[in-house]
């Protein structure tokens, strides 16, 4: 250090002798940064941690403590230019003064220097201004300024007149291997200290006087030794009796914003208690202002024994207006952990259906720990408590058993002919209940629960739920995804979009997921226009990029993917399928991401691999890969891979061992086999006569694309009117993929017909490759084939077919013929690799 020069109140500052030599703490404050601020409380290590920095910088530094004498702006000027050096001492500033005459001063300074402002918070506006601008004309010198509560040096715009780098009050408290070094003491009672103290350096500086050890006892007199410092503190601080009696109001909760600290205190001015009690280190603001304010643990507990003591009255209301407080601020475990408290079970039933969501999926292993000694009588007599519990417990293999139970309690609740649980509580419970059933694999049993929950919410007045209305769209979003799963589409749908219009009608978030599925469904049924509109709202809408990417946003990336599909951009919708990857293995939509993923490489033209990552797939979710609602929703992208690579055998088994029979779908995957055996008569058949409609315009397209293509089979003039209907559906839809699905020879007629001039934005080519070389038998032949399966002699053969043995041969002749085939074992082998073979 070149020079060091103390100003204002004439006080050097020194270095304790209990100082920590802080490394990080000086390469913090060694920066290029023209303005470093220190904003922390009164005994947060500011000055040592300065003081140490400027005993070793190789910059001139000129220290500046401030008094209220130098506060403004005029005689801040004048001090510092009482302690700025002069490079050269012949020199006057004759015609210059005030900050003209310190940015001359600072400009002629010989090297670096930097401006170290202790104890600043008092400075005025316009001396911070005029500060700032006369350090950010001069490159070679910097600013370091502390403070003990937000000043002007955080005023807005200042960073349009000086780079501002804030060094915040968490840098300040000391880390555990610091600790460990000042009290000498092994890691783990470091680790302790420090959850005990924050790391508060004033509180690390009083156990390293108290000489504290790794022993129980000396680690509780080193807490006693903590609480007489802050004794002392609160006493130095010289609140009056109203304030103090706020701040052990206040201490009933971890943290409060202004609304809450209003009503716990009754005190409308009590923020400016909160200032000062920041500036003296009881607490602290967010760093955001004055968001929220938290008091230091150790503060808090004082505080708390003490409000005990003296209010012992109060503290169940303070609790109860504190947890209102927790669940307006979406902080529903504190609410929680309020009511527990208090053993008011009451209160956690309201907590739980005000967080709901966010106790299930967020706060889980914390629910498990608040909740998890709480006897299960007590919890009977709380359902939905009980099933918050079980919901937290089931996923746990040692403590299932105990979940399991909890639910099954709730459930009975719900159930009960005679229930004191309000309407509310019971749709909450059936909508756990629900998801339980979907994480089971009991889909239609899901969605049997989910429509009973729906028609209590739809007979239940709003006022009985308005309270939870945030919580109540996310409620009705997953009701629609077990009615989704359950095969109930268009009534989940319409759930969807009803959750969506309550979240947005209520200014809430919870509206992301329903958006989602809706798009991501709208793109799946062939909806594009609708889904392109739910895609628009999440790529517009100000949402938390984490949460599209999560869970969540799953279905926003299946329309993203799908859409890119119809629109021939088959790199973006690979991109959007990396987002499934981490949850392959755990997401309940995974027959959706799967059949995606196999969609996709189905247009790129790779079958092979697509097929073999389904597969892969499905052997990652082990058994409940095999039950019957998986291998139906997994039927549709199976037989069309193997469709592609012209197995036709093995797409006819997928479809009659895993298709659903009373399924519009499966009408469609028949007729598309029969179109590809050359049975054009057949597919007119099974299209016209089945009493089953299309469930989407997907479906509508495809089946009157193959509708188009046997009628084109037949005669080019009698297809024309089919052709012409599909037309207007895919454009009325924007899609272009069912012709793709198409054979290659059938799939150049129906495109010809549909855009004659080519220019149409149709696929060029088709996913399937062409069967026009495929064996055609005659009924009789394939009548013939049958028989042969049976390994029975040709005599036996010809007298169970009640054919002569010449005739049976002039047949066997055609068959081999058409097989390519020399005798029988060639003919069964031909037949097989070709599908021709009987099921």
């Amino acid at each position: 250090m070149s020079a060091f020069v103390a100003q204002g109140d004439g006080h050097i500052p020194r270095v304790s002798a209990y100082a920590v030599n802080r490394p990080r703490l000086r390469a913090a404050l060694e920066t290029e940064t023209p303005l470093t601020l220190i904003r922390s409380a009164s005994g947060s290590g500011k000055t040592t941690a300065l003081v140490e920095w400027a005993s070793t910088t190789a910059s001139r530094v000129v220290w500046v403590t401030v008094s209220p004498a130098i506060a403004t702006g005029d005689a801040l000027a004048h001090a510092l230019l009482r302690a700025l050096p002069r490079t050269d001492p012949a020199r006057t500033d004759a015609g210059e003064e005030g900050w003209a005459a310190v940015t001359s001063r600072l400009r002629r300074s010989d090297g670096p220097l930097v401006v170290v402002l202790d104890d600043a918070a008092d400075v005025d506006r316009e001396g911070v201004f005029a500060l700032c601008r006369a350090v950010a004309a001069t490159p070679l010198t910097r600013l370091i300024v502390a403070t003990n509560r937000p000043s002007p040096f955080d005023s807005e715009g200042l960073d349009l007149v000086i780079d501002t780098m804030l060094i915040a009050p968490a840098d300040l408290m000391f880390d555990t291997d610091e600790i460990r070094r000042a009290l000498e003491v092994d890691e783990d009672t470091a680790i302790a200290v420090q959850e005990a103290t924050g790391g508060f350096p004033a509180l690390i500086r009083a156990l390293a006087l108290r000489g504290a050890g790794t022993d129980a006892a000396s680690l509780r007199a080193a807490t006693t030794v903590i609480e007489d410092y802050l004794q002392d503190r609160l006493a130095e601080c010289a609140f009056d009796p109203q304030t103090l009696q706020g701040l052990l109001r206040i201490s009933v909760t971890d943290s409060v914003d202004l609304p809450l600290a209003i009503a716990l205190t009754g005190d409308p001015e009590i923020a400016t208690a909160l200032d000062q009690a920041e500036t003296f280190g009881f607490g602290r603001w967010a760093t955001d202002g004055r968001s929220t304010f938290a008091l230091a643990t150790l503060t808090r507990g004082m505080l708390r024994r003490e409000l005990r003591r003296t209010f012992p009255d109060e503290v169940p209301r303070l609790r109860r207006v504190a947890a209102e407080g927790a669940v307006r601020r979406d902080m529903p475990l504190e609410g929680l952990r309020l009511a527990l408290e208090d053993d008011d079970l009451r209160l956690a039933t309201h907590v739980t259906m005000s967080g709901w969501n966010r106790l299930l999926h967020r706060d889980r292993q914390a629910v498990i720990e608040l909740l998890g000694d709480v006897p299960v009588a007590r919890l009977k007599q709380e359902p939905l408590v009980a099933m918050l519990l079980g919901m937290c417990l089931k996923p746990s293999r040692l403590r299932r058993q105990r979940g399991l139970q909890l639910l099954r309690t709730a459930v009975a609740a719900a159930n009960a002919r005679r229930t004191t649980l309000s309407a509310t509580e019971r749709i909450f419970i059936w909508a756990a209940e629900s998801a339980s059933l979907r994480a089971i694999g009991r889909p239609e049993r899901a969605a049997q629960v989910a429509a009973r929950a729906l028609a209590l919410f739809h007979e239940t007045p709003e006022s009985q739920w308005q309270q939870y209305a945030r919580d109540m769209p996310l409620l009705c979003t997953h009701l629609g995804i077990s009615l989704y799963y359950g095969g109930q589409q268009d009534d989940a749908v319409h759930l969807w979009e009803q959750a969506a219009a309550l979240a947005a009608s209520h200014g809430s978030a919870t509206a992301f997921q329903g958006i989602c599925l809706l798009a991501g469904v709208h793109a799946l049924n062939g909806d594009l226009p609708d889904a392109r509109h739910y895609v628009a709202l999440i790529r517009d809408g100000d949402w938390d990029p984490a949460l599209v990417d999560s869970y969540r946003g799953t279905f926003y990336r299946v329309a993203e993917a799908m859409l890119a599909v119809e629109d021939g951009d088959l790199a973006a919708a690979k991109q959007h399928i990396r987002f499934f990857e981490p949850y392959r293995a755990t997401s309940e939509h995974w027959t959706t991401m799967a059949s995606v993923e196999a969609w996709i490489a189905l247009h790129e033209g790779d079958a092979a691999a697509g097929l073999e990552r389904l597969e892969s797939f499905a052997r990652l979710r082990g058994k409940e890969a095999g039950a019957a609602h998986v291998r139906h929703a997994l039927s549709r992208p199976r037989m069309l891979l193997h469709l592609a690579l012209g197995d036709v055998s093995a797409a006819r088994s997928i479809m009659q061992r895993d298709a659903v029979p009373d399924r519009f779908g499966t009408v469609l995957k028949r007729a598309r086999l029969a179109l590809i055996d050359g049975k054009a008569a057949d597919v007119v058949r099974l299209l016209g006569q089945t009493r089953l409609r299309p469930s989407t315009a997907r479906e509508r397209a495809e089946a009157s694309a193959v509708h188009s293509a046997a009628l084109h089979r037949v005669s080019p003039a009698a297809a024309q009117p089919s052709s012409e209907a599909l037309s207007v559906q895919l454009t009325d839809r924007g899609l272009t993929t069912p012709l793709v699905l198409l054979s290659a020879e059938d799939f150049g007629a129906v495109r010809a017909d549909l855009d004659p001039t080519g220019r149409a934005p149709f696929p060029l080519r088709s996913a399937l490759p062409s069967f026009a070389t495929r064996p055609r038998l005659s009924s009789r032949e394939q009548v013939v084939l049958r028989a042969l399966t049976s390994g029975a002699p040709l005599p036996a053969i010809a007298d169970e077919l009640r054919v002569s043995p010449n005739t049976l041969k002039t047949q066997l002749r055609s068959i081999y013929r058409k097989l390519g085939a020399h005798n029988r074992a060639e003919a069964m082998e031909q037949a097989a690799r070709h599908g021709l073979l009987p099921d």
